[in-house]
């Protein structure tokens, strides 16, 4: 039986995130600068603009195209999810310590990752305003204030705009995620979590 990805975005007071941040922020970081992160990062947007705007994802029925495989690998390599593998940190007990002024975003793909479907959809410049690294974020309640007005505008989306993007996110989960929901609850998260005065912590594991 395969193994499934999962998307979890909780609120978390200040004090709790800086008890996390030794471990999780310098791992974050030191992916997102490695020099392969960043030409991965680079030949996605080549692939998007020589696509006008997305890459193809099926090859024939079951495979990836191999720019849709580019773009999963580059969002696959999760430093969280490194860490949780080696058992340096422990990423579900941290999902159970979210704050309950916010209910928690979650998101499942069975064999698949809900954060590439993401970026497929929404692109690599607003994929780009998405702090942190491939899902992987913590931040302070003031780095949550100052982040949201970006993540608003890459996640807040009507008319022809967000169809094109919920159709993309169910071209990639053709059995997995509501679309709708993936978008809609990231943002929900991201805007609740500022009105409480809370901070974030973002991460996506393989389970």
């Amino acid at each position: 039986m395969g193994r499934s990805s999962f998307w979890c975005v909780i609120a978390l007071r200040d004090e709790e995130v800086a008890t996390l941040a030794p471990i999780a922020v310098p791992a974050i970081e030191a992916v997102a600068a490695r020099v392969s992160a960043q030409q991965a990062w680079a030949q996605w947007e080549s692939d998007v603009a020589r696509y006008g705007g997305a890459v193809p994802v099926w090859e024939g029925r079951w495979y990836y195209s191999v720019e849709a495989s580019r773009l999963y690998e580059l969002v696959n390599d999760s430093p969280l999810d490194a860490l949780e593998a080696a058992c340096e940190l422990h990423v579900l007990d941290w999902w159970d310590r979210y704050d309950d002024a916010v209910e928690p975003f979650f998101a499942g793909a069975r064999k698949d990752n809900p954060v590439a479907a993401l970026f497929h959809a929404v692109g690599p410049q607003r994929a780009r305003a998405l702090p942190g690294w491939a899902g992987d974020a913590l931040l302070t309640s003031a780095e949550v204030s100052r982040s949201l007005p970006a993540v608003e505008r890459a996640l807040d989306l009507a008319g022809a705009e967000r169809e094109q993007v919920l159709a993309r996110i169910e071209d990639w989960l053709a059995d997995g995620e509501d679309p709708a929901a993936l978008l809609d609850g990231l943002l929900r998260v991201w805007q609740q979590t500022e009105a409480a005065g809370l901070g974030l912590f973002s991460s996506r594991i393989w389970h």
